[in-house]
């Protein structure tokens, strides 16, 4: 039975020295080194030494068992503060310290043999309580550690009692001592693979808890995103509003200055542009009815410009105007439509119907990244060398090519046909 306790004892050294390896945690390390003292003093203790070995080192062995007890005391000094994260400033760590100076006395042999035994047990005991303070502290690996230094505890209170007369036990368990050791020896080991499940367990909540951290940042950001938007979407709307409010004054006054214009062709012009202008102010107040700061819906947009020209123009005339629209289109965009239509459909009304009757239609479709605009009547058309000088086509073209980055058609003999394309 001793043979299969050291051979058992060599086993979870071994086994313990390779977790270190691969995980190069310094605990494994300073767990096989003590079990590596463990192992030498405990082939002594079991007169193994004098069987197997030659007669000069049993000489050697039996000068250095002091020494022996202190490289037990110091591997287990080292183990003990690295599994237990002892930290550099507390008062547990310079206990410890005072007990790695102890033991190096004892390597040195300047402590005698009944001082090494009254501090090796102190030392036991002492790890006892310093695993039971660590534990309540919060780390949970110490479990199994108070429970192997426990069970050597117990061990050398038996040991005690029975030399001074108490008890009789070790009659019975002489190997009372090397059992203890070799349980403490297999519940450090299994401590190991209990501070592993520990250790996963802290990283899955750590996970869990990161998760919930991002979760609610990612929650706070957005809220302070949407609060942002709201805020710029507010400012948007007051800058839309008032550019609305701005360019109705400035129709105001045009309209107020023409009523008192006798001269009819100069009342022209300011009805002319007073109509560009509303065909501006227009895009603004449909920002603010569909509270939609982003995109226009051209339909009714362009029915509703058509609407105001046809009031300004010729409230007498018997002239149809018929629309097929399906886009939406950008604020900057729908500005320059706006005043496409404005111009072409005026043009329209004042030259294509001599008798004040006729049809203009205005489509506007999008085919995959392209719009088209197509604008038309069946009046009497136009020559177009004599009228593309005037100021509306100038404009038309120079909106087309320079702000909407497209080419326009046209068609005049017998009737009139705009087509206009551009890009997205």
């Amino acid at each position: 039975p001793r043979i299969l306790i050291l051979g058992l004892i060599f086993g979870l050294m071994l086994y313990v020295f390779m977790l270190g390896f691969y995980s190069r945690d310094k605990s494994y390390f300073y767990y096989g080194l003590y079990l590596l003292a463990i192992l030498y003093q405990q082939v002594t203790f079991l007169g193994l030494t004098q069987i197997y070995f030659p007669h000069w080192f049993i000489l050697f062995d039996m000068k250095i068992m002091i020494p022996k007890l202190g490289l037990v005391i110091l591997t287990s000094v080292f183990f003990a503060l690295s599994f237990l994260k002892i930290k550099r400033n507390s008062w547990l760590y310079k206990i410890y310290m005072l007990f790695f100076l102890l033991s190096l006395l004892m390597m040195s042999m300047l402590l005698n043999l009944s001082t090494v035994l009254i501090v090796g047990v102190l030392f036991i005991l002492f790890n006892f309580i310093v695993g039971i303070i660590v534990y309540r502290k919060g780390e949970k690996q110490a479990r199994l550690f108070i429970v192997g230094f426990g069970v050597v505890s117990i061990a050398y209170l038996v040991i005690i009692s029975d030399s001074f007369g108490f008890t009789t036990i070790l009659d019975s368990f002489p190997n009372i001592l090397m059992c203890a050791t070799t349980i403490e020896a297999l519940l450090l080991t299994l401590a190991f693979a209990d501070r592993y499940k520990i250790l996963q367990e802290q990283k899955e909540e750590v996970d869990r808890n990161r998760e919930q951290i991002i979760q609610d940042e990612v929650i706070e950001k957005t809220a302070q995103l949407n609060k942002a938007l709201e805020t710029k979407e507010l400012l948007l709307k007051e800058i839309h509003h008032r550019v609305k409010n701005n360019l109705q004054i400035i129709l105001s006054i045009l309209r107020l200055q023409n009523d008192k214009i006798t001269d009819k062709l100069v009342s022209e012009k300011f009805l002319n542009l007073e109509n560009r202008i509303n065909a501006i102010a227009k895009t603004y107040n449909m920002l603010l009815v569909d509270e939609n700061l982003n995109s226009i819906d051209m339909e009714e947009y362009i029915e509703s410009l058509v609407e105001d020209i046809e009031e300004t123009m010729c409230l007498e005339c018997d002239i149809e105007i018929e629309t097929d629209i399906d886009a939406t289109l950008p604020l900057s965009k729908s500005v320059y439509v706006g005043i496409i239509v404005n111009e072409l459909v005026t043009n329209a009304y004042k030259y294509a119907f001599p008798n004040g009757m006729g049809k203009i239609y205005i489509t506007l479709e999008k085919q995959n990244k392209e719009y088209i605009l197509i604008i038309g009547d069946n009046g009497k058309g136009f020559v177009p060398n004599k009228e593309s000088k005037s100021l509306g086509l100038k404009l038309i073209r120079a909106l087309v090519k320079d702000q909407l980055g497209g080419k326009i058609e046209m068609m005049t003999q017998g009737a009139t046909k705009y087509t206009i394309k551009f890009n997205e």
